[in-house]
């Protein structure tokens, strides 16, 4: 058995299809798998209902951005229950101000020389979630930058002249949504968020877990995560990140070693969750 929990779609910022997601992991010999998109779930039940000719579990999972001592923190949910109405009322509200963001963004670059409109950019989101990577995209291809890398490190990203702060719900207020709609709460890539001495808190917050197999994690960070899960009495869990060939880092599906066992130890965690409620 072969697992990566953490892939995204063109239903937010990937650059495949959930179809083509399924099919990529299916090549791989991937036999479960998480579509985790940012702030939408659309792309589950397309994923689900393909996989099934392939032999594959797609574990619904969403992933949230949030802020936490000033610090970016991403939160995965896992086994949730993604069409429940609490959890798309949440997602209705981010994805209109994701849309909101994008709108200003566009309109900062316009206002530096870019000639590009926020149509253009829904066009290229295809109804999706609109995020920075679909503005890339569009500064892509009218020849503005050489690279889909260019639009994140010279505008976009963070201290970048056009970046945007978008709005995001608190971490505590996440983690309780996740257990609401019946799913784990899981800290993202926390190598990245540079926020361990505060693990105490999100632990008390109710944090269920940690994401200590990841592709940008050293094997240090890995062990490291996994002691705090073993500390704390959580879980760890683990996958690529992949957003897709047309994306900042390209195609990485399949290339972290996630251990059988963690989809285990996720399913048993989100029965103890469920039992509780």
């Amino acid at each position: 058995m072969s697992v990566d929990l953490h892939l995204h779609t063109t239903k937010s910022d990937g650059s495949l299809t959930p179809e083509q997601v399924v099919e990529a992991a299916a090549k791989r010999r991937i036999n479960i798998i998480a579509i985790a998109d940012h702030d939408t779930t659309a792309g589950i039940a397309v994923a689900q209902a393909v996989a099934s000719t392939h032999g594959i579990e797609v574990i619904p999972a969403v992933e949230f951005s949030s802020k936490f001592n000033s610090r970016d923190i991403h939160i995965l949910g896992y086994f949730i229950f993604h069409e429940d109405p609490e959890l798309l009322t949440y997602l209705k509200t981010l994805k209109e101000a994701r849309a909101e963001r994008a709108q200003e963004m566009v309109q900062c670059l316009r206002n530096i020389g870019f000639n590009l409109t926020f149509e253009e950019v829904e066009k290229a989101a295809k109804g999706a979630s609109i995020g920075r990577p679909h503005i890339a995209r569009v500064l892509l291809r009218k020849g503005y930058i050489e690279t889909f890398s260019d639009a994140f490190n010279k505008y976009l990203r963070r201290g970048g002249p056009c970046f945007i702060e978008k709005f995001t719900y608190s971490p505590k207020k996440i983690i309780r949504l996740i257990h609401n709609v019946g799913g784990a709460a899981v800290f993202a890539h926390p190598g990245l968020s540079g926020l361990d001495t505060y693990i105490p808190k999100l632990v008390d917050m109710g944090l269920d877990g940690f994401e200590a197999y990841h592709v940008d994690h050293t094997q240090e960070m890995t062990k490291r995560y996994i002691e705090y899960a073993k500390q704390y009495g959580l879980i760890v869990t683990g996958g690529s990140d992949d957003h897709g060939p047309v994306s900042k880092h390209g195609v990485r599906m399949g290339t972290v070693f996630v251990p059988n066992e963690v989809v285990g130890s996720l399913r048993r965690r989100v029965q103890e969750i469920r039992r509780s409620f």
